[in-house]
């Protein structure tokens, strides 16, 4: 069964290069430009992942991750931004206060750093603690 990865970023383009390095390496990936459809595919598709961008017109990741959080269904959840630091340090915050955690991906990023992440969310917790020191060293 392949892992099911969800993006929800409002940039097109954005959204085309994670599904299409995300499908290189076998995943299911389904884009969702709006925020205010987040919560709902979410619901729908059920992913394994779920990468957010956290600065979005009218509705931010913010608000999406705490939306998807308190369905309570067990996904790992990567957060990206290239803009604020502030926001990324805001969703760990909120992932704590629901005994969860979120990966973070600074934009601009390379391909290889994107793959390596989605490759770690996608292992089993130890491999994946293991995946995630080698990655951030």
């Amino acid at each position: 069964m392949k892992t099911k990865l969800l993006v929800v970023d409002d940039q097109p383009g954005m959204t085309r290069v994670v599904a299409l390095v995300a499908g290189s390496l076998g995943f299911e990936t389904r884009a969702v430009n709006c925020p205010f459809e987040a919560t709902d595919a979410f619901l729908e598709f059920q992913p394994d992942i779920v990468i957010i961008d956290m600065i979005m017109p009218e509705k931010d990741g913010i608000d999406v991750l705490h939306e998807i959080l308190v369905t309570g269904q067990a996904c790992r959840i990567i957060v990206m931004s290239g803009l604020s630091e502030a926001y990324l340090r805001l969703s760990e915050g909120i992932a704590r206060f629901y005994g969860r955690e979120v990966t973070v991906l600074r934009k601009p990023f390379r391909r290889g750093e994107l793959s390596s992440m989605l490759l770690a969310a996608e292992a089993p917790p130890q491999v994946r603690r293991h995946l995630e020191l080698v990655v951030s060293a």
